[in-house]
């Protein structure tokens, strides 16, 4: 049972104001750069004809059709079907069945459906299915020049080496700030003054306990093989468990006193457009996203960022590039 904002112990802030902290943001390097190039190159490389088998990642075109006892079993035949292999696109037994195949090549495989098949007929049941494989494709990475970086909207080479230095850079900057902010508002909880009720933080690490036992037996391990890989104890794993518990109720404790006491506030168009960014981070539909976090929630997790922002705006920061 965690502990929730109906039960939380009052809070006096101490110091959360001018903390010393190093901010430390890694380089972006001119290797780094160029493996992004490269990467582009291969995302958008065209397919172009191959007379080679089919392997993972090719593409092909094929006809699909299924036979039970030499008859053709109805809605099972699809034509021209494109799929890149390895993507889930077919289902296992078909796309392992197409390795190693040339375009113009027809074979067939069998396929036993499970016992308890949406189709009664056909459960259990094995049938043939017949591929025409009409084409594999596999890709060509054009070489890095600028006319890869044009057909990517960027005048040349270098405009589009200097847009991917510069998007690395201001990720660089948000990840410093995020581990900034996180560690501030570490500092800044550790310094207010509250009675934490011991049994709610005992039963939260009890909670991360067992679900640290479960994730093991879903795993097929054991408690005494992962303590032994971390050269640790189950003693000592729930006391950083309970240590752990105690971090987040300050944190939680730190945020709220800290937005009370500098009016630090959400609206309802910024929850609306967090929800907006989570969806496109996501690639989730944003009533989806709704359904499943709360506006409370969300504007919990605003509340948050907004502090952490606060609290590196007015801290004692040195800022680090790190050595590549």
């Amino acid at each position: 049972m965690e502990q929730t904002a109906n039960t939380m112990p009052a809070a006096t802030l101490g110091q959360y104001k001018g903390l010393a902290f190093t901010r430390r943001v890694r380089p972006v390097s001119d290797k780094a750069v160029e493996a992004d190039i490269g990467n582009l190159a291969r995302v958008h490389a065209p397919f172009v004809p191959t007379d080679a088998p089919a392997a993972r990642g090719m593409r092909v075109t094929l006809d699909f059709e299924g036979f039970l006892e030499g008859a053709p079993i109805p809605d099972s035949r699809m034509e021209k079907v494109t799929v890149v292999l390895g993507t889930g696109q077919l289902m296992p037994a078909a796309e392992q069945a197409v390795y190693g195949h040339c375009a113009g090549e027809t074979f067939r495989f069998d396929f036993t459906y499970p016992a308890d098949f949406r189709v009664p007929e056909l459960s259990g049941r094995t049938a043939q299915f017949e591929i025409c494989l009409h084409t594999v494709e596999r890709k060509q990475v054009p070489p890095v020049d600028d006319a890869l970086a044009k057909s990517l909207g960027y005048a040349d080479l270098e405009a589009l080496r200097e847009s991917l230095r510069e998007k690395k850079r201001l990720s660089h900057e948000a990840n410093a700030d995020r581990i900034a902010g996180a560690a501030l508002l570490g500092m800044a909880g550790a310094n207010l003054t509250a009675e934490l009720d011991n049994a709610i933080l005992d039963q939260n690490a009890d909670h991360d306990m067992n679900a640290l036992r479960e994730r093991l037996r879903r795993s097929k391990m054991t408690m005494e093989l992962y303590c032994k890989a971390g050269q640790t104890t189950p003693d000592e794993v729930r006391a950083a468990f309970r240590r752990d518990a105690e971090r987040k109720m300050r944190s939680i404790l730190a945020v709220q006193a800290i937005a009370k006491a500098e009016q630090i506030t959400v609206s309802n168009a910024e929850v609306d457009a967090e929800y907006v960014r989570l969806s496109k981070l996501h690639d989730t539909p944003e009533a989806e996203i709704r359904n499943v976090l709360s506006r409370d929630a969300v504007a919990s997790a605003v509340t948050t960022q907004k502090v952490q922002r606060f609290l590196i705006d007015h801290a004692n920061i040195t800022s680090v590039v790190e050595k590549e």
